[in-house]
């Protein structure tokens, strides 16, 4: 019997949360990297070095004291994340399917994806990966692009374990989700 899921949108604020978590998945470890953007983070890195270091000689020049200094590295710092905030609202953007109510119906064989512009049948062998984030299963057709399917949305009377038994290869156990 096919597990219907009833349509969901995916909010800024749920799109920025998961791709964070993402990033915490792909960089576990503090000594790692973490770009905050789609730039290259050692590129990003060194345009950041070069600003505060110029800045900071700049204040020490004109007379600053260590007290100008913390301020330039603050806002500095509130720069960075308010960029990292762009970028996130930027690819949020780019994705307009995210944006619009979808529905899914998951059987065995695959899963179709109900959209306004209509409907389309994936086989599971059809998606590049399907990884599962918070309350929320990503379904990628390529690396580019991917499905938000609301694990809390399953209509009854199936579950939410039903329908982890039917994915193929899930990279964690259903009892972590």
């Amino acid at each position: 019997m096919p597990i219907q899921i009833a349509p969901s949108t995916v909010s800024f604020t749920e799109f920025e949360a998961i791709h964070q978590e993402q990033q915490r998945r792909r960089y576990p470890e503090l000594k790692a990297p973490k770009p905050a953007s789609s730039d290259s983070w050692k590129g990003m890195f060194r345009r950041w070095a070069v600003l505060l270091v110029s800045s900071a000689t700049i204040t020490y020049w004109a007379g600053g004291n260590w007290f100008s200094w913390v301020v330039t590295a603050t806002v500095f710092s509130v720069l960075g994340l308010l960029y990292q905030r762009w970028e996130y609202r930027r690819a949020f953007r780019q994705q307009p399917s995210v944006q619009q109510p979808t529905s899914f119906t998951v059987e065995p064989a695959g899963i179709t994806v109900h959209e306004s512009g209509g409907a389309r049948f994936f086989r599971w062998t059809d998606f590049y990966r399907v990884e599962p984030v918070q309350h929320w299963l990503l379904l990628y057709t390529s690396v580019e692009h991917c499905y938000y399917l609301n694990l809390d949305l399953v209509q009854p009377p199936a579950t939410r374990a039903d329908l982890l038994a039917l994915l193929p290869g899930l990279p964690v156990p259903a009892r972590q989700l």
